[in-house]
């Protein structure tokens, strides 16, 4: 015990230092298999594609069939197979859920009607600005609504991804992997784990994940460098540490889409591979990472588990970037005197942005995990703590951009005077939270009631760093947030469940009552959902149906244009309601089905400034609601995987799957002035793998078979982003 007491005390002092909860156990030897309960999972234990177990709603290993809430885990067999090179087109198979308002960043995804950002690891939110290889990641777990205990000041209400990264494995093994193709590919990766002392107590992993290849857009690129170290020692049965880093380099461009077409109220005419944005060093972006974070857990009895967990991230992002606008502060003042309807072709101005952007992460968590019977009752307490600090700073520099013209393409010429700052905002922003969650089950665990509730304290300041004036003086938020469900199992395999999550997040500064620059109110997200989950067959038909009703008062999205001294634009709130779903079915050891529904109403509820708006697509005024931007209310999907294993094609794998997203809102960016609708689409990509032998294997992913020409996604009017065309990536792993 004094051993374990001495670590807590190190690891206690290690505020530089990070953490996984959720990873792989380490086994000390090839007879003995050590599983520390409460806080591990492994993609290992899973059947087929999808994950029986989450850590992602309540911070310890549950079922996910014992939940009152949906969440969906896809572990990295289905990673593996669909091969995204944006971690967020997974979310085409889930329900409810799509890709968010613009690509190659680590995040932008919508769920239920509401979109989110952000690089959410392991439990932990630190900033980045670019997209992380997916050659990192064991399993991700997608929470759909607000989670009061796992994230509650982070995220958004419809749902996040809470990406599991891999941990070191006692079985040494190397696998080398190449992949080509004829956009978004030429990488190369490497995966070696195992043991580094005899008794198997001390083991090692390292990644490496190598991109140099061109986009399917003009002047498009991915160049980047990942590189992951890490080890894990298991002092004994029941205590375990793992400590971890990651170096990215990143170089690409700032890609923006194209626009709107004042003359007919559609995206621009153009070729789907045109660009508004060129080529370096017109238009660049780069982005460096590092983070390092530390695992600590350990059972101290057969009732107690604890776990110690921190993590130090630091990202520098700097860019240049020109950007057109079609209409007047990104359309939030449209009306008819403002609309450009003498435009008759040519070239638009642009904005110029170029800035220099630095952020850190220092985040420490703490969790007990308690198991008790109370005469017929047996009890799980989870009992934890955070602490975070994630100031940043942001260096402007002015300048200007010639005309683009859609059409014609051109040199253009871009100038930025980088001997003087023109802008520095230095922001500061903290949180410290507790919380406690009781889960209860009754009658044989029939039956599962549970309580939690946080407390939280966040803080936040913006100081002019060119005349060291605050402009934001510091401004605390104290919340209270609660959560409770219940889930009766009917019968083995079938449950019913009803649930209640609440979250909030901290605006920052924006305009309010036409003051630019003062403190936002915090976001306040809430949901309900009921629901029926079964895990029937040994569970290898597993259904997930529910019904929700997420809302969200304070809503904010980003300035469109970009201002740092204006970054968010907030607006009254968000409301949708309905239904989504899930399933996954083993049929046998050869075919395996995954699909998925929504149909629900999301609206935009608009505040007073903008009912006086006349509508550009309507030609009226409108009172109260809008559709919600770039988010399809109706979708489905269906994937099939079937593997051969006997006869001449033993090995072979061939999957399909197939996505249809309906008509999606084109919106201010603000969900304040309505444009139009892009027009639904079905997308239809495949895979086939080939193991020629137990150590080399063989892939080829097909995207976008059928060639469609289709709408990706729309961040406002001014950046409609088109469908990538069909595109064929080959590949081959060796393992050794």
């Amino acid at each position: 015990m004094k051993t374990h007491y001495k670590i807590v005390q190190l690891l206690a002092a290690l505020t530089t230092s990070a953490s996984l909860f959720g990873q792989t156990p380490s086994t000390p030897g090839k007879d003995e298999i050590v599983e520390l309960p409460a806080f591990s999972i492994s993609s290992e234990k899973d059947t087929g594609y999808i994950g029986k177990s989450a850590l992602s709603s309540t911070r310890i290993a549950v079922d996910t069939s014992d939940l009152p809430q949906s969440v969906q885990v896809l572990n990295s067999g289905f990673l593996k197979a669909v091969n995204p090179f944006m971690i967020s087109d997974i979310l085409n198979y889930v329900g409810g859920a799509q890709n968010g308002a613009l690509n190659w960043t680590s995040g932008r995804n919508n769920i239920r009607g509401f979109s989110g950002d952000g690089d959410y690891v392991d439990g932990f939110a630190p900033p980045m600005a670019s997209t992380v290889d997916s050659i990192i990641y064991d399993r991700l777990e997608v929470i759909k609504g607000p989670s009061t205990i796992f994230l509650a000041a982070d995220g958004s209400p419809g749902g996040i991804i809470n990406k599991i990264s891999k941990s070191p494995l006692a079985t040494r093994q190397t696998t080398l992997s190449l992949q080509l193709g004829s956009f978004d590919a030429n990488h190369f990766g490497l995966d070696t784990t195992g043991a580094i002392t005899k008794d198997g107590k001390f083991l090692y992993r390292f990644l490496t994940g190598i991109q140099y290849s061109n986009g399917y857009y003009d002047s498009t690129y991915m160049h980047r460098n990942l590189f992951m170290p890490m080890v894990s020692y298991q002092f004994s049965p029941d205590t375990k540490l793992e400590v971890k880093a990651m170096l990215i380099e990143t170089a690409w461009p700032s890609y923006n889409g194209l626009m709107f077409d004042p003359r007919t109220m559609k995206m621009f005419d153009v070729p789907y591979t045109r660009s508004s944005s060129e080529d370096a060093p017109h238009n660049w972006r780069h982005d460096r990472v590092k983070r390092v974070w530390v695992n600590y857990t350990t059972r101290w009895n057969e009732h107690v588990v604890f776990r110690l967990a921190a993590m130090n991230a630091y990202d520098r992002a700097d860019r240049l970037e020109s950007l057109a606008n079609t209409w007047n502060d990104g359309g939030r003042a449209w009306n008819a005197a403002t609309t450009p309807t003498n435009y008759t072709g040519g070239a638009y101005p642009r904005t110029t942005t170029a800035d220099d952007s630095t952020s850190r992460y220092r985040d420490i968590q703490s969790d007990l995990n308690f198991n008790f019977k109370t005469g017929a009752a047996n009890h799980s307490l989870l009992v934890g703590g955070e602490l975070r600090d994630a100031p940043s700073a942001q260096i402007n520099y002015a300048g200007t951009s010639s005309p683009w013209n859609p059409f014609v393409k051109t040199e253009p010429t871009v100038v930025v005077n980088y001997a003087a700052k023109s802008g520095w905002s230095q922001n500061s922003s903290t949180l410290a939270r507790v919380y406690v969650l009781e889960t209860l089950k009754l009658f044989n665990d029939r039956l599962l009631l549970s309580y939690g509730a946080t407390r939280t304290r966040a803080t936040g300041s913006t100081t002019n760093g060119l005349t060291n004036v605050v402009t934001t003086p510091e401004y605390v938020v104290f919340k209270n947030l609660k959560q409770y469900g219940v889930v009766y199992k009917i019968t083995d395999g079938v449950n019913l469940f009803a649930g209640y999550n609440e979250n909030y997040a901290l605006n920052g500064v924006g305009t309010v009552n036409g003051v630019i620059g003062v403190p936002l109110p915090p976001k306040q997200g809430k949901q309900n959902e009921v629901g029926l989950k079964t895990s029937l067959f040994n569970k290898k038909l597993t259904v997930n149906v529910s019904y929700f009703d997420v809302q969200q008062q304070n809503n904010t999205v980003p300035s469109s244009p970009q201002n740092p001294l204006n970054p968010l634009v907030l607006i009254p709130g968000v409301v949708s309601r309905g239904f989504d779903g899930d399933l996954n079915y083993e049929v046998n050891r050869n075919f395996f089905l995954m699909g998925s529904f929504s149909l629900y109403d999301a609206k935009s509820i608009l505040g007073p400034a903008a009912k006086t708006f006349i509508q550009p697509y309507t030609g009226t005024i409108i009172a109260d609601s809008l559709p919600v931007n770039n988010t399809s209310e109706k979708s489905a999907s269906l994937f099939g995987l079937y593997r051969f294993t006997e006869g001449t094609v033993k090995g072979l794998s061939v999957g399909l799957g197939a996505n249809h997203l309906t008509k999606r809102a084109i919106t201010d960016n603000a969900n304040q002035v309505w444009f139009g609708w892009v027009p639904g689409r079905t997308l239809v990509n495949a895979n086939i793998t080939y193991r020629y032998s137990p150590r080399i294997n063989y892939g080829l992913n097909i995207d976008n078979l059928l060639n469609t020409k289709y709408i990706y996604s729309v961040r406002s009017v001014n950046v409609i982003v088109p469908g990538q065309a069909f595109n064929v990536k080959f590949s081959v792993d060796y393992t050794f």
